[in-house]
């Protein structure tokens, strides 16, 4: 069995349902809510600090892996059939080459994902509307590949990557870690409207302990449903909002670098009044 979202992520193991969910609640990374949308921080520190480690390895072992490649592999590779070249031009070769598969691989690649890591605003938020049912990604990127040759504009990071996407195009999966410490990491597919097929992915929960610790999935799910939940029984209550809205009340949300129109649109109650606030500030669809 494979996941229904096309292309498949590597350590892929389920594909997660909406709806009402059982097992449900939040941490810490909770920012702000209340009965029209809620906030919540994506990548902790802890996280921040694993994936910079991570990626910084990466950055480091791609000299020398791509060096052992060449001399092992390509080189004797394009040569075999041929006479040897000089010793002289096998060095360059090598340097020449392997130096720029390295500087494009870590340029296209390990740097805008260190970037990512380190720059991305405070938590990298992420913000559902339960009135609207729109979903805000709040990241940066590394580069904008603009024309732009100038060492300034070159390594210019500040791209930001603050993207509004509807509920219904978004969807859930699980993926494991594969060690020892079972962790799983759920990601938001982001399809095309209407189909299986992913145009991005997005770290929703990364690295919760546990395969089937999906608490955060239900929490949201719960949330968007719009209507207090209760058990089976009819007694306790599956998301208390006022408890989270008390919690909550005295988060400053300005410092997450949100553009004045998702501010307002945050609080939107229906699609007509987010349509009035894009109109506002002259944001096209």
């Amino acid at each position: 069995m494979s996941s229904k979202y096309q292309p498949q992520l590597f350590g892929w193991f389920a594909d997660l349902d909406k709806g009402t969910c059982y097992r449900s609640e939040l941490d810490k990374e909770l920012i702000y809510t209340n009965n029209t949308f809620c906030m919540i921080g994506r990548l902790s520190v802890e996280n921040r600090l694993f994936s910079g480690i991570l990626f910084s390895l990466a950055f480091i072992l791609t000299i020398p892996i791509i060096y052992m490649s060449i001399t092992d592999f390509i080189y004797p590779l394009i040569f075999s059939y041929t006479k040897m070249p000089s010793f002289f031009f096998k060095i360059c070769f090598v340097f020449i080459g392997g130096g720029l598969i390295c500087v494009i691989a870590n340029y296209c690649f390990v740097i805008p994902e260190l970037f990512k890591t380190f720059f991305s605003p405070k938590d990298s938020p992420i913000v559902f509307n339960r009135k609207t049912n729109k979903v805000y990604i709040n990241e940066s990127e590394f580069f904008s590949f603009k024309p732009r040759f100038h060492p300034k504009y070159l390594l210019h990071p500040r791209k930001k990557t603050i993207k509004e996407y509807d509920w219904a195009d978004l969807h859930g999966v699980a993926i494991s870690n594969y060690s020892k410490v079972s962790k799983n990491t759920i990601m938001l597919m982001a399809c095309k409207p209407g189909t299986y097929e992913v145009e991005r992915h997005i770290i929703l929960d990364l690295g919760r302990s546990g395969l089937l610790n999906l608490s955060r999935w239900g929490w949201i799910n719960n949330y968007l449903v719009d209507y207090d939940l209760y058990d089976e029984h009819g007694e306790g209550t599956l998301l208390n909002l006022a408890y989270y809205e008390q919690q909550t009340a005295d988060a400053d949300l300005t410092v997450y670098d949100w553009p004045l129109w998702m501010l307002e649109a945050f609080n939107a109650r229906s699609l007509e009044e987010l349509a009035q606030i894009k109109q506002k500030y002259g944001i096209k669809e």
